[in-house]
């Protein structure tokens, strides 16, 4: 199969960028922001700026700016490291010798935005928030979000005034490391003040925390601009730019287009035939593996896929291999099973089928489908590290097409697509997709287990397999990484039997920026410590 090209070099190949100046709209973009700001498009607009109800990659990188935990991951050492757990709004923190209970000691002489003090009252008004279903400032789209990080929760008390503790039902080897995660809800501290203020339903439009960031302005659909926080305890987490405008430019070419023409200073996710002539207009083209792999839903209350047998053909009618070489462009690896790159348990060897579309025609024909059928795909546009996501749909239709299975997509945009999820996947759509992965596998809590399914999210295909919850719950009281990854593998091979889910590549990380724009760091996960980003 060729490659095809399409986005910024199909564009600029028929003469666009010609006819754009010569149309005059080079001369109607805006001059880049004055001072040290730095303009970034990014792939998709943000969801709630509340911490505890936020959803989407994008938006957790702008929540992780702004809001802090009891801990924090060190994103700034590259792709490759996996990132250590370092100390913020808590200095130090003891683990009990049955890894029970944690006991914080929270840094003293920190405010939030709003001169609101940082103690061990404001750690229990956020617990509280997330947890308590009894409390007055309960936030009930965090119920179920967040059972990911609170499922093991047992108990939580002020000690003293800067001495905070928490008690779990078991251990959790990754519970530090879950405190830093988001993107389905977020364990970060919100100020009191501010949710007495303007309660649940207006705090997003003023999102106040301890960190290095503070909220500006919000424009749905348009922008999102943050500053430097200059009161921000600490020094040497400072940014270094004055403030960050965030535009959500969720069509790839309007990117690609809006760095060309000076619009903006970097975009996220350029299409991968738009490198080489990016590269050759002088940007820098930052990029490297992620942990990103692209996971496909198969609807099991759908009549068609009920039976394994169609469920395993769909697997093995996917060409992995091409598609990660001509449509992804060398810039992704084929990915098989439900673990990611990166994330604990991942064997870069293992198959869970092999590309075989006689085979998959014959199990077809087993199944009661010799001429196959017809479904529809639910697609996402996608947000944080997501490029041309339709392109993706429209060679998995081929791919598909081709054993007899005959698939419409319909497209939506990020947000949309994720309320969608929550609420299961529709009748008559077989099979939809998104990307996961992260450092933890949080992320299997959220989309594997029997605690996911709708109207939480994101177990929208309705898999239905309480071994899995025993085996995750396992996994997380491992006392080594050995263990961890023993019953990960369980989890594995058991959703492989039952066809439930699978994956079809894992993609690298990519952002286009101007020469001077300096100080970004990829980082192994879904978002980036935006503090080293600056204009030289």
């Amino acid at each position: 199969m060729k490659p095809r090209r399409s986005g910024l070099l199909k564009t600029l190949a028929a003469g666009f960028a010609l006819a754009v100046a010569s149309a005059g709209i080079m001369s109607s973009v805006p001059a880049l922001a004055a001072g040290n700001t730095v303009v970034m498009g990014v792939e998709s607009d943000f969801n709630r700026l509340d911490p505890h109800a936020s959803r989407t990659w994008n938006t957790f990188m702008v929540v992780r700016s702004i809001f802090e935990s009891f801990v924090e991951e060190d994103l700034t050492k590259g792709p490759d490291v996996k990132p250590a757990i370092v100390p913020a709004l808590a200095e130090s923190w003891d683990i009990s010798p049955d890894g029970k209970s944690y006991t914080f000691h929270l840094r003293k002489g920190v405010k939030f935005q709003d001169g609101t003090p940082w103690n061990a009252a404001a750690a229990k008004f956020n617990l509280d928030r997330m947890t308590d279903k009894t409390f007055k400032y309960f936030q009930p789209v965090a119920a179920g979000l967040m059972g990911w990080m609170w499922q093991d929760l047992d108990s939580y008390q002020v000690v003293d005034d800067y001495t905070f503790k928490i008690n779990l039902k078991q251990p959790n080897a990754e519970f530090l490391r879950r405190m830093t995660s988001g993107a389905e809800g977020a364990p970060r501290m919100i100020s009191p003040t501010a949710v007495e203020t303007y309660g649940n339903d207006n705090i997003e439009q003023h999102p106040i925390g301890t960190g290095p960031f503070k909220f500006v302005e919000r424009v749905v659909g348009e922008k999102l601009v943050i500053a430097r926080n200059d009161d921000y305890w600490n020094a040497e987490r400072k940014p270094k730019a004055d403030q960050i405008i965030l535009r959500s430019i969720p069509e790839v070419a309007t990117r690609e287009l809006a760095l060309v023409s000076g619009e903006v200073d970097a975009i996220g996710s350029p299409s991968p035939d738009s490198m080489d002539f990016l590269k050759s207009q002088g940007f820098n083209i930052i990029t490297d593996k992620g942990p990103t792999s692209y996971i496909m839903w198969i609807n099991l209350k759908d009549p068609h896929f009920k039976d394994v047998r169609v469920r395993k053909a769909m697997c093995m009618a996917i060409n992995r291999d091409d598609m990660a070489k001509y449509e992804r462009k060398g810039l992704a690896i084929p990915s098989y099973g439900i673990l990611n790159p990166g994330g604990p348990g991942y064997d870069p060897n293992y198959k869970d089928c092999n590309y075989d579309p006689e085979g998959a025609k014959k199990l077809l024909a087993e199944a009661g489908y010799p001429d196959g059928f017809t479904t529809r795909m639910d697609w996402t546009f996608g947000a944080g590290s997501d490029v041309n996501t339709k392109s993706d749909a429209e060679w998995l239709q081929r791919d598909f097409a081709k054993v007899g299975i005959k698939a419409s997509i319909e497209m939506f945009d990020n947000n949309t697509f994720w309320d969608m999820m929550s609420k299961g996947m529709r009748d008559g759509t077989g099979l939809t997709s998104a990307s996961w992965g992260e450092s933890t596998f949080a992320w299997l809590d959220q989309v594997v287990t029997t605690t996911a399914l709708p109207p939480n999210c994101c177990n929208s295909g309705y898999y239905n397999n309480p071994k899995i919850d025993e085996l995750l719950a396992q996994a997380r009281a491992s006392a080594t990484s050995d263990q961890m990854d023993a019953k990960l593998h369980e989890v594995r091979d058991i959703i492989a039997n039952d066809m439930a889910f699978t994956s079809y590549y894992a993609a690298n990380t990519v952002f286009a920026m101007r020469s001077d724009v300096k100080g970004f760091t990829l980082a192994p996960q879904h978002w980036f410590d935006l503090t080293g980003i600056t204009k030289q």
